[in-house]
């Protein structure tokens, strides 16, 4: 491997844009707000140095892989393209509608980069994770990282699975495949030992390292479980449908989860319909009976709800808040099938 410093203008960095790829464990591209890209021009305007940015050189095509520096190369093209205006010389302007000469210190602003060559893929991704010192990567983005056969379950398909897609947390930076991440530890811990598992980023990797060449015992066990959690997705999906949309705590929607599986589970798939159906109107009652004791402040009117509250409020990754939840969930939905309303209603 070989490593250097060089120095490109940013009209080489704009020209050779179509050179330039962007490696499968980097974040989402352009997740940088307005203000950040507007910043990043002002400090170029004013000759502010910038921390360099990471490329990995394929010298046999030269193609550039972007190691770290994304969201910068980005704003920079944007500016240039005319896609949004920055605040020059009291001036709120695009980039064709500046004066010659500060369109020529734009462009011929210099860069460092750290220019990398016959690197490793592992090398490549662990340095990517050391890099993040500005927007620091989110669990999500780090798992996005990583490699193997629960990885590629998780993000390539568990993650396209239409109940998961239809839940309304916001698809940036892979919440939805942390998600999916915390109902696969959990329901692996669960089979196996018969306990939930906290869901920090370190109980993911590692469990995402665990099964990233399973074989023999460990690889069937993989197969089997990660076909039984699509079936569950497909039996929420069938009683949800486009009411999904309705949930939009991760928490809550890994307690959902975990809960519909359990009960699932326990059933032929004739009675499994039946008691889904039954749960389904339960979670769509429990969740806006939920939403309204919470906007209800000191006002509130059901006591266990605002337990449950708390245990989706505290600490809601920790192996004894997802214990406590789901006996809650079960303590409310025994005492709904009785009696046809939510436990601590009037």
């Amino acid at each position: 491997m070989k490593r250097e410093v060089v120095d490109w203008s940013i009209k080489k960095i704009y020209e050779t844009r179509n050179r330039m790829i962007f490696p499968d464990y980097q974040r989402e591209p352009k997740i940088w707000r307005l203000k950040d890209k507007q910043l990043l021009i002002d400090s170029i305007v004013k000759d502010i140095d910038i921390p360099k940015l990471y490329f990995h050189q394929d010298v046999s095509n030269e193609v550039y892989e972007v190691v770290d520096g994304q969201q910068r190369l980005w704003a920079i093209w944007e500016y240039i393209d005319n896609e949004y205006k920055c605040e020059i010389n009291r001036g709120s302007r695009f980039f064709n509608q500046l004066e010659k000469n500060l369109k020529e210190r734009i462009l011929s602003y210099s860069l460092q980069i750290a220019l990398i060559t016959d690197a490793t893929d592992d090398y490549l991704r662990e340095l990517f994770l050391r890099l993040q010192l500005g927007l620091l990567l989110i669990t999500g983005e780090k798992l996005h990282a990583s490699v193997g056969l629960m990885k590629d379950f998780v993000f390539s398909k568990m993650a396209k699975y239409r109940f998961i897609k239809s839940v309304s947390i916001p698809p940036r930076r892979y919440a939805k495949e942390t998600l999916c991440a915390q109902i696969c530890i959990n329901s692996f811990s669960k089979t196996k030992t018969n306990t939930f598992s906290r869901t920090r980023y370190e109980d993911l990797k590692y469990f995402f390292e665990t099964y990233t060449k399973p074989e023999g015992e460990d690889l069937k066990f993989f197969e089997q479980r990660s076909k039984h959690i699509l079936r569950v997705l497909d039996y929420l999906d069938d009683h949800f449908k486009n009411k999904a949309d309705a949930f939009r705590n991760r928490s809550f929607i890994l307690s959902v989860y975990l809960f519909a599986e359990e009960l699932i589970a326990e059933y032929q798939k004739e009675e499994a319909n039946k008691i889904m159906k039954l749960f389904s109107e339960f979670i769509l009652l429990f969740s806006t009976r939920l939403k309204a004791e919470a906007k209800a402040g000191f006002n509130r009117k059901n006591e266990d709800l605002y337990v449950f509250e708390s245990y989706l409020n505290n600490a809601p990754g920790e192996r004894y808040q997802i214990e406590r939840r789901h006996q809650k969930l079960w303590d409310f939905f025994k005492y709904y099938q009785e009696k046809g309303k939510l436990k601590g209603d009037r």
